[in-house]
Order: structure tokens, then sequence, then C-alpha cells
């Protein structure tokens, strides 16, 4: 397991760099300042999801699967991988919208939307706070028998093509646009532009968001960062995200009651 976090913290460095390079090099502007705290946050969070999934969350998968699942999928059958795929992205959608629908999850998933910069350094700028939940979420897969063997490997490529979407390099794909997560209809996601909002849920298809009603194509520039700027931007401020504004606002309206 120590391993395969640091291939992935490795590639996700090089990814990061060599994305900052051909911005660089292509004259995309760069805010410093928003890649430093995306940065260091991402840091945060990936040595606290690293510690967790060290210290017994594959153990309890583990245990829920050989204990709890009615019954076993082969491995060994591509249909188990297929299956995995898009149940996984149908969970993801779900999970995804009632981050953004619901306060106090938005209130940790504003941490990746606070940002300013569109990049690679966005896409690690996940809330440390969505330790609290996002493992629950997670269950659907041992509970319907899917092997724990498979987790690792397709966490992986979630994280990696995960970050893939994050970029203003690449432009409008065709047909791809309509039925996969690629970056144009993520840079729709993160865009506070009136008709962007809560759109494109997916996280690796747009099947979802095209049965349920939230798939947007990118029409226009996307403006980057949250519609409600966070009460501190530094890196703790960040961390914190949108709670502390939650927990000002629950005592306003009980001084007010």
């Amino acid at each position: 397991m120590p391993i395969a976090y640091t291939v992935l913290a490795v590639t996700g460095v090089v990814l990061v760099v060599t994305e900052l390079l051909l911005r660089r090099w292509r004259g995309i502007g760069i805010d410093a300042r928003e890649t430093a705290v995306s940065a260091a946050v991402g840091s945060i969070w990936f040595a606290t999801k690293a510690i967790g999934g060290a210290t017994g969350l594959v153990a309890v998968y583990t245990w829920v699967y050989e204990v709890w699942a009615p019954w076993h999928l082969d491995i060994g059958n591509p249909l188990t991988w297929v299956a995995y795929y898009l149940v996984g992205d149908f969970a993801y959608y779900w999970v995804h919208r009632a981050e953004h629908e619901m306060p106090w999850l938005w209130a940790s998933h504003v941490v990746h939307h606070s940002a300013k910069d569109f990049g690679f350094t966005t896409a690690i700028r996940m809330p440390p706070t969505e330790i609290f939940y996002k493992p629950l979420t997670g269950l659907w897969a041992p509970l319907l028998g899917f092997p724990p063997a498979i987790y690792a490997a397709m966490a992986a490529w979630g994280l990696i093509s995960g970050q893939l979407q994050h970029t203003q390099l690449i432009g409008q794909l065709g047909v791809l646009d309509r039925w996969l997560a690629t970056p144009s209809n993520h840079r729709v996601h993160h865009g506070s532009n009136r008709q962007y909002l809560d759109k494109n849920y997916g996280g690796q298809t747009m099947i979802w968001d095209r049965a349920f009603g939230t798939y947007q194509p990118e029409t226009e520039p996307a403006i980057y960062g949250a519609t409600e700027e966070l009460l501190n931007t530094g890196v703790s401020g960040t961390i914190l995200g949108g709670y502390p504004r939650l927990l000002r606002e629950r005592v306003l309206r009980n001084q007010t009651a």
C-alpha cells in the first residue's frame, strides 16, 4: 500500500509540473498564490487519505466484502471491471451531486471549487474533511460483491483521470464531450457562470448527467471559483472550507431567534 501511494504521489507531481511548464510556454496565466495554496492543501489531503487507507480502510472494506456481500464477483471476468466502472460512476454522480446540494457536504467540497486558477493543482485541492464521510460512500463496492483487489487499481485510475480533467490545455473534443468527463465538461463544472452552476457531476462519464438533466456543454469561457469566497483564503482557511461561514450563520440565527 505505501508503494502505491508513493507511485501516485510521484505521478501527480510530474503531471503538475509538466502542466505548469506547458501553460507558461503557451502563455496561459498562472496565479502563483492560488497554485501554492492548492499544492499545500492537496499535500495535506493526500497525507490524510494515505494514512486513512493504511490504517484500516482497506481492512474494513475487505471485512464487509467477506461477511456481508451476498455474492462474490469474479475478478477475472472483464464484465466485473466494466460493472465496477459504471456502478462506481453512478455512485460518484449522486455523492458528488449531494456535495453540491447539501450545505454540510458543500462546506467540505467547496474547498475544491474555491480555486480561481484552473489546472492540475486544482485537482489536488481536495478537502481533508471528506475523510469523515467519503469512506461510507464507498461501501457499495464490497456490499455488491466487488473484490477488494479491484479497488486500488480503479481508485488510482480515478485519481489520475480526474487530474487530467482539470486543464485548460485541451479544448473541446467533439462527440467525446457528449459522453465522457472531458476537460471541457469539467471546466463547465468548475465555472461559476450562472448556466454552469451545478452541472456535469460525472466523474468518468456524462451518462448520468444526461439522464438526470444536469449536463451542460461548454459554450463560453468559465469563470473559476466558488460563488461565495471563503472567509479565509489561506491554507488553513481553505482546509476549513465553508464550515466557519455555516457556524457563523447558525450563531447569528440563534441570536436572532
